[in-house]
């Protein structure tokens, strides 16, 4: 495992931390919560962005150099081998110069599981450099070990200091993208536990959340760039193509007090030489993320709603990125096994970056378990915004949709005040380019890199959507090859499945 020296985990452990005068102080809330939302002031919208392929420590383990009260890997504390199955193995410790390009590491189910379980070695947590090291010839492959800076991340970082922030927050599966974004809207991924592009291009069977608040009264809306992802659900086809916005509205309808109850935000998942990709998946550019995250905050924040509004940055999963704690287990959501990566999803994924944000949260709080028997995943979306933010205005009480958002952690007490804060940031700090600052790490934004696994998926998605609008494309994804081709195919079928 990551090295911790025993102070650093007695410190992480204490209720609260006084910092130095130059740092906030940071509020934990207890190991175990409650459900009940304190507050006298009613939340009546919640904002979910949710981005890509980054883990915990990766993003955010320099929390760790201000606030002792983040579990977080800093240079000084953290190493790990080269090869966790040979005893002498040499070291290499985390640093803050994370590269700004670089390959995508793998995050399948089974890579996942030599990351976590190094090898079937005894010492878990240890197996991401030599993991990273099978799928490149690059000599510095230590370089997995690079984490962010906060001052490469000033947005992100920003939210986190002065908001809540959870160090003990899981991907719901140890496994790929779209299998975690299913949990997300449905706490489960129908037994899929690869990218299956013939199942998210006929779309996943299950019920959705936003089903729920359907039956519910309650209104939702979904934001995106250039494909909204949760069309991978078949639910989110048919009947409720209105609620799809262009992200341009986002800032007008935010402003204008207008969002609904739920609204869920789409980064941009491919470069084009106008727009860089908004996503932070490898190799794009994680400053257009971290920008993006500013955009957001700052239209919530001006908006008339933002003391009844809470803002959920997150991410889908690790990207095979390295973190020093250990996953737990979970209870499986409905009896179906992944045969596609054998896996029997009992296991949760690697930590992942969360925040919340809401003038009802106190400054500088960090959130570690979650409640009863539960730990934070996906499904604690689900879980708050259904069962515990909102009430249903019909006759419809909606039940849990699996086991797994029934066993999930609720997020809502991290609601602690009674009163809205008056003192939270009018806008998020200015983010450096980091295409910019290190033109020769990042590629031309131009357009012109080959599609990514993750683009041709979401290129499957597109070609097979029949909606009230549509029926599936006959035309070959598989004849693209560079990302502004795949752009343009995927704007011309949203356009005429869904916002035309």
């Amino acid at each position: 495992m990551l090295s911790k020296p025993l102070t650093t985990w007695l410190a992480a452990a204490a209720s609260f931390l006084v910092l130095s005068l130059d740092h906030p102080v940071a509020t934990a809330l207890p190991e175990k919560l409650s459900s009940h939302v304190k507050s006298s002031t009613p939340i009546e919208h919640v904002v979910v962005l949710m981005l890509e392929n980054r883990a915990f420590d990766h993003l955010l383990g320099s929390l760790a150099l201000t606030n002792d009260e983040v579990d977080g890997c800093i240079p000084s504390t953290c190493s790990s081998p080269l090869d966790p199955t040979l005893p002498a193995s040499p070291r290499a410790n985390v640093t803050f110069d994370a590269v700004y390009s670089q390959l995508d590491p793998c995050h399948s189910i089974s890579c996942t599981t030599k990351q976590v379980y190094s090898y079937n070695t005894s010492t878990p947590m240890d197996g991401f450099i030599k993991n990273y090291a099978e799928q490149t010839s690059d000599q510095e492959n230590v370089s997995i070990q690079d984490q962010f800076s906060a001052e490469h991340l000033p947005a992100t970082t920003t939210l986190a200091n002065e908001f809540a922030v959870f160090d003990r927050w899981y991907a719901s599966v140890p496994g790929p993208t779209m299998v975690n974004r299913a949990y997300a809207a449905s706490a489960t991924s129908h037994g899929m536990g690869t990218n299956n592009p013939i199942k998210i291009g006929l779309g996943l069977p299950q019920e959705t959340m936003f089903s729920q608040l359907n039956k519910m009264g309650l209104k939702w809306s979904v934001y995106f760039s250039d494909v909204p992802s949760v069309l991978q659900q078949k639910d989110m086809r048919f009947g409720h193509l209105r609620n799809y916005h262009g992200i341009k509205r986002f800032t007008d309808d935010a402003k204008g007090g207008k969002l609904p109850e739920f609204t869920w935000v789409e980064p941009a998942y491919f470069d084009s030489p106008e727009i860089p990709a908004t996503d932070q998946h490898p190799d794009h550019d994680v400053s257009a993320g971290d920008s993006l995250i500013k955009y957001v905050y700052d239209s919530i924040r001006s908006s008339p709603k933002w003391n009844n509004t809470v803002l959920m940055i997150t991410y889908d999963e690790h990207g095979g990125f390295p973190d020093h704690v250990l996953p737990p287990d979970c209870p499986n959501p409905d009896g179906m096994n992944s045969t596609d990566d054998p896996f029997d999803f009992k296991r949760l994924g690697v930590r992942i970056p969360t925040i919340v944000a809401s003038p009802l949260i106190a400054k500088s709080t960090v959130v570690h378990r979650g409640e009863g028997e539960g730990e934070y995943e996906h499904s604690s979306i689900i879980k708050t915004v259904v069962h515990d933010i909102f009430s249903s205005k019909t006759d419809y009480s909606p039940e849990f949709l699996t086991k797994r958002d029934e066993w999930a952690s609720s997020f809502a007490s991290v609601f602690t005040l009674d009163e809205p804060r008056v003192d939270c940031p009018l806008v998020l700090p200015d983010v450096p380019s980091h295409r910019e600052q290190f033109p020769e790490t990042l590629p031309p934004l131009d357009g012109m890199m080959p599609l990514s696994e993750l683009q041709k998926e979401l290129l499957a998605v597109v070609k097979m959507l029949e909606t009230d609008k549509c029926k599936p494309s006959e035309f070959d994804v598989e004849a693209l090859e560079t990302e502004i081709d795949g752009l343009r195919f995927a704007e011309e079928r949203i356009a005429e499945c869904v916002t035309g």
